[in-house]
């Protein structure tokens, strides 16, 4: 992998607090066959994501797909004091579709950081402070903190080369794609609005791949910190050199 250094344009600002929007569902058919961290579970996901917020910096709306269940009898029930959503769709793509209208009607500043994160996601402790960071660097317009082990051992990524940044606690990578577990700007959200939906649209799931490959030929620039400082909780593909699954004991 070769890492390639560019000139720099003037670093931006990130303004105001991150607006976090964490989707769940409470029956997920897409991942039913997927190899989990040792002692996974959401409800410990959503733990971990409380637990690393911080309220000075975040605010947090929950979005809930009930198709198959009830609020009642979920873990979010227990969470009563956080914003939720309920919403009715029963695909992952519908309920990102959904997702996104509603987002798209919010009275934000065009600054604003988006962050849309799934339920099966873990997060590093400081992780906020290093989402401010990597949209201080120049040209960013995506961010993932989850550092794909998947892009250092697959075949069709042998020859993937990178540009490399770096901020004041951390390097940075390019690349080429991430999950529907994302953050951006809420202008560049606006502006990529068809891209996003044109992905899901017709779909049971997103083509979270293809899409992001679709805005790096716009000319979108996505970056992962090194390492990662959150994973998808798939033993496969944890973002490497952190302990996941001791974070998931405490």
């Amino acid at each position: 992998m070769f890492f390639l250094r560019r000139s720099p344009s003037p670093a931006r600002q990130v303004y105001g607090k991150i607006e976090i929007f964490a989707r769940h569902c409470i029956v997920s058919k897409i991942s039913q066959h997927k190899k989990r961290l040792s002692g996974f579970s959401r409800e410990k996901c959503f733990a971990n994501l409380l637990s690393t917020i911080d309220r000075n910096q975040a605010n947090l709306t929950l979005i809930l797909d009930a198709f198959y269940g009830k609020l009642e009898d979920y873990f979010l029930a227990s969470y009563s004091d956080e914003k939720l959503i309920s919403i009715q769709a029963g695909t992952e793509a519908l309920s990102f579709l959904l997702l996104l209208d509603y987002i798209a009607s919010l009275p934000l500043h065009p600054d604003t950081v988006i962050y849309i994160v799934e339920d099966d996601y873990l997060h590093r402790p400081g992780w906020i402070d290093m989402m401010r960071e990597g949209f201080s660097l120049p040209d960013v317009d995506y961010l993932t903190l989850y550092d794909h082990r998947d892009k250092y051992f697959l075949p069709s990524y042998s020859k993937l080369t990178s540009q490399l940044f770096v901020s004041p606690h951390s390097h940075w990578r390019t690349t080429p794609s991430t999950t529907n577990t994302f953050a951006t700007r809420f202008r560049t959200l606006l502006e990529d609005l068809s891209v996003h939906r044109r992905f899901s649209r017709n779909r049971s799931i997103t083509a979270d791949h293809a899409k992001f490959c679709c805005l790096r030929r716009k000319g979108r620039v996505l970056v992962s910190p090194i390492p990662g400082y959150s994973t998808h909780c798939e033993i496969e593909y944890a973002s490497p050199c952190v302990d996941w699954e001791g974070m998931i004991r405490f």
